[in-house]
């Protein structure tokens, strides 16, 4: 959900001097427009409001049409009219984003013969009864006419009524952590510092480790341990079976990045997920690093410079091909045997989702808005699927030929040919889907997030959803209690299944299981 149509960035003087400081400041902190338009701080944000004119601009009124992407076109509506101050403003009708009558507060401007608005970054050019232009960091074409009315938002759908929880664990805390399940022990990490172990079959505590720093990410587990990075960019690595700590090594290096980075200013907080392999731990770095670390002591083993924050997963295909995003746009490959890079590919926007191989195509998501699958060998797009003014947080889980793809205020999980990017079915889930799908037999299982801010303007409902997975039709839906006033609500990462049973971690700092069938 970023955008270069709103470079917001927070004072220099309130960043630590360094060189990602500068690397990363057009970049890593940019807050989005989507994300402005949910938390309702776009008014005063942009430029100062232009002045009165002496008449009525030409454009003001209600214009209606279409917007282009990749995949085809969409209604598009704009109204503007002038605030008491004179500025122009307009709201925004855009029905396949849940977008009805949103009113902005940014005032439009003028570059020469166009009218610039700011949010999303639009060039409209107005001809008489007509305006033409783009839309987005991507360009979408829009074409629009004067004339016609908004459509209210049509009421929710009355899904059907979930199975009731087999279980559910009191985690003690909030948790923006995905589980993780392996021989019957689910682990999952929370915002007090704490991994859990706890026993699928029944919801019981097996163990509880306390740790220093909050734990947003996934833990890994390998052997007879788990992995994880906190909220300090520590790889952390426990005992499986008692929770013991078996070491702790820092990730970020302050002489090459600064002082710590402050929170990703964005609505999923991020780190890092490693890779093992060989008796290897792979992970990114908030510095701007891939680190390899013995995954026996904690080590390490060397560094290499990936120019940009990693908090995306680190994946691996074939027999020694690395693959993770930066928060610069960057999808690299990367050879650990000669610890060189063999493709760096650019999108225009920061890489989170774990990139994924499928059908000789090299499949990312970024904040620019695209969905890509580009050619492994030189990195060119060979398609790309636009999530109009959404960011793509969710890595694609692949099965059977297909991958399936989450979103955040697009809220859809869409099932895609990865070979041509062609959507096979998307389903409105409500909420913001930031995780990876989970893909069973016959149903598709995705975790979702509302927000309870001041100004929130795009409805979102959390809970867990089923989606029959031949053509997406919901299943069930399964609420979360609704957030609390100034925060989260529902579950922020990827679901775990054992085959039994589906395991989510909630903002409301429990564990819940549910049958897969």
């Amino acid at each position: 959900m970023t955008n270069r149509g709103v470079h917001w960035q927070p004072s220099p003087g309130l960043w630590p001097a360094g060189r990602m400081t500068e690397r990363v400041n057009s970049a890593l902190f940019r807050i989005s427009p989507a994300l402005l338009l949910s938390l309702g701080l776009l008014h005063g944000l942009c430029a100062q409001p232009v002045a009165t004119p002496a008449s009525p601009d030409p454009i003001e009124g209600t214009w209606l049409g279409t917007v282009t992407a990749p995949q085809g076109p969409a209604e598009i509506g704009f109204r503007f009219e002038r605030t008491p101050k004179g500025a122009l403003v307009y709201a925004l009708q855009f029905p396949v984003m849940n977008a009805y009558g949103v009113k902005f507060g940014a005032p439009v401007g003028r570059d020469g013969v166009a009218y610039t608005e700011p949010v999303f970054n639009s060039r409209l050019v107005l001809d008489t009864d007509r305006i033409t232009g783009t839309f987005g960091p991507g360009k979408l074409p829009v074409e629009l006419v004067r004339g016609g009315s908004f459509t209210a938002a049509p009421p929710p759908p009355a899904f059907p009524v979930p199975p009731a929880p087999l279980w559910s664990h009191d985690l003690g805390a909030p948790t923006w952590a995905p589980p993780v399940v392996a021989d019957g022990i689910v682990y999952v990490g929370t915002q007090d510092g704490k991994l859990h172990a706890v026993r699928g079959s029944d919801g019981s505590a097996v163990w509880t480790w306390s740790g220093p720093n909050r734990v947003d990410g996934r833990a890994v587990v390998s052997g007879d341990a788990l992995y994880f990075v906190d909220g300090k960019n520590d790889l952390v690595c426990l005992n499986r079976t008692s929770g013991g700590l078996h070491w702790r090594s820092a990730l970020y290096d302050e002489a090459l990045a600064g002082k710590p980075l402050p929170d990703n200013p964005t609505f999923n907080r991020r780190t890092a997920i490693p890779l093992v392999l060989d008796g290897t731990v792979y992970c990114g770095s908030a510095d701007g690093g891939l680190y390899a670390l013995d995954a026996a002591t904690g080590a390490k083993l060397w560094r290499h410079d990936a120019k940009a924050p990693v908090f995306s997963g680190i994946a691996w295909h074939g027999a020694d091909t690395l693959m993770f995003g930066t928060m610069d746009g960057s999808v690299v490959l990367f050879d650990r045997r000669i610890r060189q890079e063999t493709l760096r590919a650019k999108v225009g926007g920061g890489v989170v989702t774990t990139p994924v191989m499928a059908a000789g195509r090299l499949i990312v998501g970024s904040r620019d808005y695209f969905l890509y699958g580009l050619d492994p060998v030189d990195g060119s797009v060979a398609w790309k699927f636009s999530y109009w003014f959404s960011w793509i947080e969710s890595t694609p889980a692949l099965a059977d030929g297909l991958i399936y793809v989450g979103a955040s205020d697009y809220r859809r999980v869409t099932a895609f040919d990865p070979a041509t990017g062609r959507a096979v079915w998307g389903t409105d889930v409500r909420g913001m889907a930031w995780g990876s799908p989970v893909v069973t037999t016959d149903t598709v299982f995705i975790g979702t997030a509302a927000q309870n801010l001041p100004g929130t303007a795009l409805e979102h409902t959390g809970g867990i959803v089923a989606l029959d997975r031949r053509n997406g039709e919901v299943k069930w839906q399964l609420l979360a209690p609704k957030p609390p006033e100034n925060s989260f609500g529902g579950y922020a990462g990827t679901l775990a299944c054992d085959g039994e049973r589906i395991y989510a971690a909630g903002f409301d700092g429990r564990l819940v299981a549910l049958p897969v069938r």
